[in-house]
């Protein structure tokens, strides 16, 4: 229950925020973010912030974006053929 969850935390005073993020399939392998990130670069599509998620897709690892542009972002994710996976598909990692 996010809501309650939300509304426990802003009660202890904490700061509660809640963004739009995309999961991304990377090839686990060396240079398998750089090729994301230049794909990314070439279309002018600015990342925000990025960081690891804990769990891996079969061999692949997962990496969680945040983009100024989220839609655009994930067009050009798609039409360079790297998967973006579903929030389904993340939270039943």
């Amino acid at each position: 229950n996010t809501d309650l969850a939300n509304q426990k935390l802003k009660d202890c005073g904490f700061t509660v925020n809640k963004t739009e993020v995309v999961a991304v399939e990377v090839p686990d392998r060396p240079l398998g973010l750089a090729g994301i990130l230049q794909t990314l670069d070439a279309s002018q599509v600015n990342v925000e912030y990025m960081y690891a998620f804990v769990e891996r897709c079969g061999e692949n690892a997962v990496i969680i974006f945040r983009f100024d542009n989220t839609e655009e972002a994930i067009k050009v994710l798609l039409d360079n053929d790297i998967a973006v996976l579903t929030g389904d598909r993340v939270y039943s990692m």
